[in-house]
């Protein structure tokens, strides 16, 4: 398929000094064969049609800014919504928090190397907020290549597990803190409770543009030093282990031997989602 990113790569070494060239070729063979004046004028709108389509998919498809990056995130959040890949529940309310400009970039090894393109990362967060959003915008294509997301639990969830809190004796009783930590599993406010790993990834992979993907063992020899089984394709999505673990998912048509990710945590009080071209470790 041609997007604009395709199209702005092709047209790399076309100038339109190329087609200056074809018009004054026209002129001077103006009094020649006929099928070749044809050929030349043919060629000359032909290059002109292709060049003013690269502007055109340039000007379209550039995130330009940071209010125009909040802008296309907002918008490429609701499609999510849309594709059923998030939440209709997950709203972020404002103006963004945070809006920095993230320069192109290659990953160490850790990272396989992965090529991060220029892009904006936006977020939304306040002390008392319902969610966390924190989205990675690729200024070419306009679509959002990363996503963490987190959830405050509600006074209605369920408590799963619970963990007594070090606190420290000597303190004022006001600086001391809870005394137990609360876990939940409120993925729910995140992505729909249905929602299995492969239905996760088939649509992530029409969203970005790939023709399929390929669920993977983890092997984490730098932080984890841990080797993780793949989880399978049609079990549920909140069902995947959030206790030092994250999902590695190779995207056909993504860079080539680099992976992707998708990863739960519970935190006390929340839980959290990552996806896309990072985790929580790196």
């Amino acid at each position: 398929m041609l997007d604009a990113l395709s199209l702005l790569r092709a047209m790399n070494g076309i100038h339109e000094e190329d087609i200056i060239m074809a018009e004054n070729r026209y002129f001077e063979a103006k009094h020649t064969k006929r099928f070749k004046t044809k050929r030349i004028v043919t060629l000359a709108l032909a290059a002109a049609l292709i060049l003013s389509l690269s502007i055109v998919a340039y000007a379209v498809s550039t995130v330009n800014g940071p209010k125009a990056a909040e802008k296309v995130a907002l918008e490429e959040l609701q499609k999510w919504k849309e594709m059923g890949l998030i939440s209709e529940e997950l709203n972020v309310s404002g103006e963004a928090t945070r809006v920095v400009e993230i320069k192109e970039r290659t990953g160490s090894e850790y990272w396989y190397g992965r090529l991060f393109t220029h892009s904006y990362d936006v977020r939304w967060y306040g002390k008392d907020s319902k969610y966390f959003v924190n989205l990675g915008v690729d200024t070419i294509t306009g679509k959002i290549k990363s996503a963490t997301f987190e959830a405050r639990a509600d006074d209605t969830d369920e408590v799963v597990r619970e963990i007594p809190a070090l606190v420290d004796p000597t303190l004022p009783e006001e600086e001391r803190g809870p005394e137990v930590y609360y876990f939940y599993q409120n993925y729910d406010d995140i992505f729909p409770a249905d929602l299995t790993v492969d239905e996760c990834c088939t649509m992530l992979a029409e969203y970005w543009g790939f023709t399929g993907y390929r669920l993977a063992d983890t092997v984490d020899e730098a932080y984890y030093n841990a080797h993780w089984s793949a989880v399978e394709g049609g079990s549920l999505l909140k069902d995947m282990p959030t206790d030092n673990y994250y999902l590695t998912v190779f995207f056909e048509g993504d860079q080539e031997g680099v992976p992707m990710y998708l990863q739960l945590d519970q935190f006390p009080g929340r839980v959290c989602f990552t996806l896309g071209t990072g985790h929580l470790i790196g």
